[in-house]
């Protein structure tokens, strides 16, 4: 992630991607293993908390914000490689998480980790902006500096990249998840800026155990 990344998560600031509702959570007990990752300084985490949620974790790479969230087991590392063992977790999140992910491979990484911390019958909610026509001008701009539409620089200067369907689908699948919702809809930036995004809910099937490291 750029430093400009950094210094947001360090200043307590987070994505403003939809958080997941009570429908999309039906069926976990409140003491699941529930798993936000990238969890910046716990928007998510205390949602959670109080939607009556009593087995949280929390990983991001930057430790300072973390420590505010008493309520949770937090701790420091990358979404492309969990410190967790496999088949672990009744649900995870990537709530905003995609926008810093830049490349191909740390993009699948994050995906194949996800599945891998999940138990079979383990649901996966992902919020995730999408190359969307408020951006236009700026993926242009991106793909003049970056090689790559739908890749842009914000006004503050962090490099951010949003997702198309099919790729987000194709990831979802590789990694070996059932699709069982896919919804996009308005979204609004931290910086109060028109978006759209992808609510999506996935499944590890129950069959699919993985391995424990």
């Amino acid at each position: 992630m750029a430093n400009f990344n950094r210094k947001l998560w360090a200043e307590g600031k987070g994505y403003s991607a939809p958080l997941p509702q009570k429908e999309e959570l039906d069926g976990l007990d409140r003491y699941a293993a529930l798993l936000d990752v990238g969890c910046g300084p716990g928007r998510l985490l205390l949602h959670l908390r109080q939607m009556g949620f009593r087995n949280l974790f929390g990983v991001d790479f930057v430790f300072s914000p973390l420590e505010k969230v008493k309520f949770a087991r937090v701790v420091q590392g990358k979404a492309e490689k969990l410190p967790f063992r496999g088949n672990c977790f009744e649900g995870a999140f990537l709530v905003g998480v995609l926008s810093s992910l830049i490349g191909e491979r740390e993009r699948e990484e994050v995906f194949r980790e996800s599945f891998r911390i999940l138990k079979g019958g383990g649901r996966l909610f992902i919020s995730a902006f999408a190359v969307n026509r408020f951006y236009r001008e700026k993926y242009e701009e991106g793909r003049k500096e970056f090689g790559r539409y739908g890749v842009f620089r914000s006004s503050h200067g962090g490099i951010f990249r949003h997702v198309e369907k099919k790729e987000l689908e194709g990831l979802l699948k590789g990694a070996g998840f059932k699709i069982l919702k896919m919804e996009r809809k308005p979204f609004i930036t931290m910086h109060g800026n028109r978006a759209e995004g992808f609510v999506v809910l996935a499944l590890k099937d129950k069959g699919k155990i993985g391995p424990l490291s």
